[in-house]
């Protein structure tokens, strides 16, 4: 009998000792839940954090390739080199306005045009380039805002402050621009810039716009991406003078 009740207790002992080991074994499992719950945690956060990054760069490479003219026409330079400005806008009241703007310069087919060609009209001269972002997204309402104010006398005068004639013919054909624009790179003087400087309305931004009243002075300037109500009212109060 002795015998037997020795190997009943060391079965128990067993049984105790695989009890202990599986107790501490599912401690174990416990204590490490957390940690693998927070690796997981890791995981996925890095995860979602490479798909973001993924998204931005597909984001800005469709923005990049959004205008293929300017990819094909304006090369490394698109959305590059431009001061812009907030869109801000200044009225000049009557007694406050600038002297009259003078100058002449060369359009983009070779015709020479002065400010007499504006004489006793009202006049949006706006300033831009072909690879400057803000003036490719404003050019459709420069193009709306001149069909609808043309049969009222109203004239528009683009000055390209970059690009050459060919650059600048590529941009008015794209977006269906018929004004003519003054070609008035800085590395050629900028005389058109110069001038409307001298006269108190330095185009400080590109693109900036500048309308101009029957009178030739400056009745108001928008400095940066015109709004396209906004603009059409300056029109407006100046046609009613």
């Amino acid at each position: 009998m002795t015998p037997g009740i020795r190997h009943h207790d060391s079965r128990s002992a067993q049984s105790r000792s695989a009890q202990n080991l599986s107790t501490t074994h599912a401690a174990q499992q416990r204590a490490d839940r957390p940690q693998a719950r927070r690796a997981a945690g890791r995981g996925i956060r890095r995860l979602v954090a490479a798909a973001l990054a993924a998204g931005v760069a597909l984001s800005l490479a469709a923005c990049s390739n959004a205008d293929p003219l300017a990819e094909q026409q304006y090369g490394d330079s698109a959305d590059k080199g431009y001061i812009s400005g907030t869109g801000a806008v200044k009225e000049f009241a009557a007694d406050q306005r600038p002297a009259p703007v003078t100058f002449s310069g060369t359009t983009e087919d070779g015709r020479q045009i002065t400010q007499d060609e504006l004489s006793g009209k009202v006049s949006v001269v706006n300033f831009w380039y072909a690879a400057c972002p803000p003036c490719r997204a404003e050019a459709g309402d420069l193009k709306t805002l001149h069909s609808e104010f043309e049969s009222q006398g109203v004239e528009f005068l683009g000055v390209n402050v970059r690009d050459g004639g060919e650059t600048a013919q590529a941009f008015e054909r794209n977006y269906g621009i018929d004004y003519p624009s003054v070609l008035d790179a800085e590395a050629a003087g900028g005389t058109v810039q110069a001038a409307f400087a001298a006269a108190g309305v330095p185009p400080k931004a590109v693109p900036t716009t500048v309308v101009i009243g029957r009178d030739g002075r400056v009745t108001a300037t928008i400095l940066g991406q015109l709004d396209a109500g906004t603009l059409r009212a300056l029109i407006k109060t100046a046609v009613a003078e």
